[in-house]
């Protein structure tokens, strides 16, 4: 064979793969004409738009639900879905009493919890305490602790009695209280989106000082 004639073949059979690829290939290929700029455009734009609402819808929401867990700020979130509550609130009363410094004062205190459920979305806690043989100082700083700590004004006065420990020659007091404490349950927390754990108590960093001026509960 002639080395012309080879070569004519061999340019026949590369013009043949090249209307393979091409034919195999070219459909993939979009150039980029003017209108397909513009098409382009256009669902670009659409995309922005879309993103835009989406945006507004999740921000709506978003506003909609710390609305809703602002108002739930009067109400105890335990600190996850299988939380003990009555031992929850126990603790934290304990831990204002400590504050307060009743604790170590003279006398006993008895705390005792019991768990009431209360409609769909609430549980009622009530806790009833008794404190014997205690100075209206420790009162005093029970009391502005429970007022001023956002924990402590989750506790609703229902009940509260103060007596001298003697009638003749006082020289202490003794207090029964019995407050009640609303819970958020499992669905409620999942709609306002705190299922996943609520924020611990603040830790005892400050005493309350001597002398405040006591808050006045429900008698």
């Amino acid at each position: 064979m002639k080395p012309k004639t080879r070569q004519t073949i061999l340019i026949i059979l590369m013009v043949f793969v090249c209307l393979l690829v091409l034919k195999r290939y070219l459909p993939m290929i979009q150039l980029p004409t003017a209108g397909r700029v513009e098409q382009k455009q256009r669902e670009l734009k659409s995309l922005q738009n879309d993103l835009l609402v989406a945006r507004k819808t999740y921000q709506e929401r978003l506003a909609s639900i710390q609305s809703m867990q602002t108002l739930a700020e009067p109400f105890w979130i335990p600190s996850s879905a299988a939380a003990k509550v009555d031992q929850e609130v126990s603790a934290e009363f304990n831990r204002i009493t400590r504050l307060s410094q009743l604790s170590t004062a003279t006398g006993t205190q008895k705390v005792d919890v019991n768990k009431e459920k209360n409609g769909s979305c609430l549980q009622e806690v009530v806790l009833s305490a008794d404190f014997k043989n205690v100075s209206m100082h420790d009162l005093s700083r029970f009391f502005s602790q429970m007022r001023s700590s956002a924990m402590g004004r989750k506790f609703r006065w229902d009940y509260c009695k103060i007596s001298p420990d003697n009638a003749k020659s006082p020289t202490s007091v003794n207090m029964s209280a019995r407050f009640k404490v609303l819970v958020l349950n499992n669905d409620a927390m999942a709609f306002l989106g705190l299922n996943k754990g609520a924020p611990a108590p603040a830790a005892d960093t400050q005493k309350a000082s001597r002398g405040n001026t006591p808050a006045t509960p429900k008698k």
